[in-house]
């Protein structure tokens, strides 16, 4: 593939011709790589995408959790399932069809 040469600006930004663009698939905002070789040639690669889960402990929390992790999740599957009855009771009192008998 033959491609057009490109210029360095001022501020050292270049612009990836739009068809090794269209090559390596980036977009708009996607992150790049440049890697120099002994023989000084420069390799352009698609910076590895992450998720937001990668960020996970990326930061120290400024108070230790009361719960571990294993016991948050325990509480929540205990804890979700009370408060839909609840909200369910509060909805079919709001609506008058909530028996006696059902409170």
């Amino acid at each position: 593939m033959q491609v057009q040469p490109t210029t360095i600006t001022q501020k050292g930004q270049v612009t990836i011709p739009a068809q090794v663009r269209k090559v390596l698939g980036l977009k708009r905002g996607d992150q790049v790589r440049f890697i120099v070789t002994k023989k000084k040639e420069v390799k352009v690669k698609t910076a590895k995408r992450f998720s937001i889960m990668s960020l996970y402990g990326s930061l120290k929390p400024k108070i230790k959790p009361k719960l571990t992790g294993q016991k948050l999740i325990k509480w929540e599957e205990q804890a979700w399932p009370k408060a839909a009855v609840e909200r369910d009771r509060k909805i079919l009192r709001q609506l008058g069809t909530l028996s006696k008998t059902n409170r």
